[in-house]
């Protein structure tokens, strides 16, 4: 396998990693992998929720 084809899959391994943590993370918060038990119309407003406490969590989140 030539060297470019190998740094890039490197790369991307390093950031498939990266966001397979992150969804790790979220579903602690077991709303990403149990059936959502509230009114569907604030699904996206409890995920958004989440993957705040997330990036706070990790430090990625910027409060000014």
């Amino acid at each position: 396998m030539p060297p470019e084809i190998k740094e890039d899959n490197k790369k991307k391994s390093r950031e498939r990693i990266f966001v397979e943590h992150l969804i790790r993370v979220i579903k602690t918060f077991r709303v990403a992998s149990e059936r959502f038990r509230l009114n569907s119309r604030n699904y996206s407003k409890v995920i958004f929720t989440v993957c705040g406490l997330v990036r706070l969590r990790i430090g990625a989140l910027i409060l000014s």
